[in-house]
């Protein structure tokens, strides 16, 4: 195995991986709610209207967006960190000077692994929101599980998917490059690393939410 290769394998197992069980939980508790929340106002009889709202929501806005705040506050943060610091250590200049590109060996194995991890814990979110929100709001609510089963089923489009996933695909894309940058931005000091790890939350926040609003106006 490659050092490129086992570094790619480390940045999918920690964001990945370890951020799985958070994902999960964290979807079945949005699915929960928002399928509560709507029966509440639709009326607990009318499936077809939870199911469409459910799924529109989390398909197309939530699933895609929360896991990239998720993989963002958990691992944005972290990645700026450590790349500051190995810059402030001149274990970049070490490596350059032992002839290995920066690019190859920090840059795009961490770059592919968030984006690779984004996309696919954006599934599992999605999936868990659905069929988890759905089962749970049916024991509350008492109603069939069947019925809020076949309304999702009858609002399914494979344009949503892929809106989904592009979504996804950006965000992770966006995420790791801002905190690869904030983190080799730093100079001299050590008190600037908690200064980039900052800056890499709040701008790669921003730009989720610019993301978001300009996928939605072109879709």
């Amino acid at each position: 195995m490659s050092p490129v290769t086992e570094v790619f394998l480390r940045q999918v197992y920690f964001t990945g991986i370890q951020a799985l069980p958070t994902v999960i939980i964290s979807g079945l508790l949005i699915g929960l709610i928002i399928t509560l929340q709507t029966a509440s106002i639709a009326g607990e009889g009318a499936s077809n209207i939870i199911g469409k709202i459910l799924l529109w929501l989390v398909l197309k806005e939530i699933g895609p967006f929360f896991t990239g705040l998720i993989i963002l506050t958990r691992s944005g943060s972290a990645i700026a960190t450590e790349l500051a610091t190995m810059k402030l250590g001149r274990e970049v200049e070490y490596l350059e000077a032992m002839g290995i590109k920066p690019e190859v060996y920090l840059i795009k194995p961490r770059l592919y692994g968030v984006v690779c991890s984004v996309v696919v814990l954006s599934v599992y979110f999605q999936l868990s929101a659905l069929f988890g929100g759905i089962f749970l709001a049916t024991l509350i609510s008492g109603v069939s599980f069947s019925d809020y089963s076949n309304a999702i089923i009858s609002q399914f489009y494979f344009k949503d998917v892929v809106i989904s996933l592009s979504k996804s695909l950006i965000f992770g894309f966006t995420i790791s490059l801002i905190c690869i940058w904030q983190g080799f931005s730093v100079k001299k000091s050590p008190t600037e690393i908690p200064q980039r790890a900052t800056k890499a939350v709040t701008g790669s926040l921003f730009f989720l939410f610019l993301i978001d609003v300009i996928v939605n106006l072109i879709t």
